[in-house]
């Protein structure tokens, strides 16, 4: 297997990996040593992304394994400039959610599908942004953090919702999405701002016990 960590081939394992989790453990603790985040990941050439990509391919043989690679960026940087971006557009969220749900009960509904698919984008990288702080925290913080179930609890309750968004927009039910953004989205974007000052705080512990 070969292994590129930004463009560079010649990462030695000191024990032979079994699996791709147990070849990445290994990796992103070289990585914690040297303060970098892994930020983009390719398997045999396939961009793989934290969560159920992930998960889904990490029990995956090392044999099977041709190529990793492995692009990086310096922690402290990375985790400050994340919290800034989450600090500008969580807030807007629940305005977004509102303001898309009265066109889904107005009299052109239709109107609604182009801007609600816009707001799941950004949501979507907000949620990647917050799951990819909680990552990189995770080497010092237990699982059992209050603050790291809070937020956990949040996305889980927010994938549930959006799930049933996109049942609703596949079968065109303008009402049934419009009521899903206005009582069960736009409270859950209300959260959004307190879930990005809870990763902040965090951070700032993080930050300061490896500065």
């Amino acid at each position: 297997m070969e292994v590129f960590i930004d463009g560079i081939k010649g990462f030695n394992f000191t024990t032979s990996p079994e699996n791709l989790q147990s070849a990445l453990n290994e990796i992103i603790n070289y990585l914690n040593d040297k303060q970098l985040a892994m930020v983009k990941l390719k398997v045999n050439e396939q961009e793989v992304y934290p969560g159920k990509s992930l998960e889904a391919i990490q029990a995956m043989d090392i044999s099977n394994i041709q190529k990793l690679e492995i692009i990086t960026y310096p922690v402290h940087q990375l985790i400050e400039e994340s919290i800034a971006d989450l600090e500008l557009y969580s807030p807007e969220l629940c305005g977004l959610c509102r303001e898309i749900a009265q066109i889904f009960q107005s009299e052109n509904p239709d109107d609604g599908f182009e801007p609600f698919q816009k707001l799941s984008a950004i949501w979507s990288e907000i949620k990647k942004r917050e799951a990819m702080i909680i990552n990189i925290l995770s080497s010092q913080l237990s699982e059992d953090n209050p603050s790291i179930q809070n937020i956990k609890t949040h996305h889980d309750e927010l994938n549930k919702v959006l799930e049933e968004a996109y049942k609703s927009l596949e079968s065109n039910d303008c009402i049934g999405l419009g009521d899903l953004l206005e009582y069960e989205l736009a409270p859950l974007a209300e959260k959004e701002p307190e879930v990005v000052n809870q990763l902040k705080q965090l951070s700032k512990q993080y930050i300061s016990k490896n500065s």
